[in-house]
C-alpha cells in the first residue's frame, strides 16, 4: 500500500465517489475472499479498488456465481466482473476485457503421493473442476474418458479432493497453491502450461468504462 489513509472521511475512503458494481465469485482465494467481517478482500478485490477511485468510481462487490457471472453482467446486474477471469476468444464474443494483469497456468492437485502426475495419468480417474472455468474446458478437452465432477465453487472441488470423492482436481495454479498452502494432505503434482491470462471484464460496447479501467490499470502497473 501507499500508505494513504483509508479511515471514514479522509482520502482514500471512496466517499462520495460514484459507485462502481463489481461481480466476483466469493470464494476464490488468493483472488477473492471473505474477511472476518464477511467483507470481500483479496488480489482482485484490492486492485480492482485501487483502479475505481483512480476514476472516481467506488468498487461494490456482489458475490455471484462464476458459472452465470457473464449472463449476469449482460443483464445489467452489475457493470464489471472481477474473479480472476481468463481472457478467451469465446467469451470475447459477449463481453469485453481489460489489458491483462496476471498470468496463470492450470495445476493438478492431488493428494500427497498421489501417482496422478500428467494430464495423460488423468485418464479414467474422477477430475473436480468448478464450473464455467477453463480448468473445466481444459479437462473437457484434453482428458481421456474418466469422469468430470463439477462444482459450483473451487473450494468445493479441492474439498472434495480431500475427502476422497475425487481423484485430483484442476484448478488455476495460484489458487492450488493458496489451497495446498492452508490444508495439508494435498500437494500439486503437476503444472499445465496454459498461458492464462486474468482480464477484468465489462458489458460489450461499453467503450467508456473500459478505457477508464485501462488508463488507470496501466497507473497501478507502474
Amino acid at each position: 500500500g501507499g500508505g494513504t489513509e483509508t479511515s471514514a472521511g479522509t482520502e482514500g475512503s471512496g466517499e462520495g465517489l460514484e459507485p462502481l458494481s463489481v461481480g466476483s465469485d466469493i470464494p476464490y482465494p488468493p483472488f477473492e475472499d471473505f474477511g472476518p467481517n464477511k467483507e470481500p478482500i483479496g488480489f482482485d478485490v484490492e486492485l480492482l479498488e485501487t483502479i475505481a477511485e483512480d476514476v472516481g468510481r467506488k468498487a461494490e462487490f456482489q458475490d455471484t456465481s462464476f458459472d452465470t457471472i457473464f449472463r449476469d453482467l449482460a443483464q445489467g446486474r452489475f457493470e464489471a466482473v472481477a474473479s480472476a477471469t481468463t481472457i478467451t476468444e469465446e467469451r470475447e464474443e459477449t463481453v469485453d476485457f481489460t489489458n491483462p494483469y496476471y498470468f496463470s497456468e492450470q495445476a493438478i492437485l492431488v493428494k500427497e503421493g498421489g501417482e496422478i502426475d500428467s494430464v495423460e495419468a488423468l485418464a479414467g480417474t474422477t477430475v473436480g473442476v468448478q464450473q464455467g472455468t477453463t480448468g473445466e474446458e481444459f479437462v473437457e478437452e484434453k482428458v481421456d474418458e474418466g469422469e468430470l465432477r463439477s462444482y459450483p465453487q473451487g473450494p468445493d472441488a479441492v474439498n472434495a479432493l480431500k475427502t476422497g470423492v475425487v481423484d485430483a482436481v484442476v484448478i488455476d495454479i495460484p489458487v492450488a497453491e493458496n489451497a495446498v498452502e492452508k490444508a495439508s494432505g494435498i500437494e500439486i503434482s503437476a503444472a499445465i502450461p496454459t498461458e492464462e491470462e486474468y482480464g477484468f471484464v465489462v458489458q460489450q460496447g461499453d467503450t467508456e468504462l473500459l478505457e477508464d479501467l485501462n488508463e488507470a490499470l496501466e497507473t497501478a502497473k507502474d
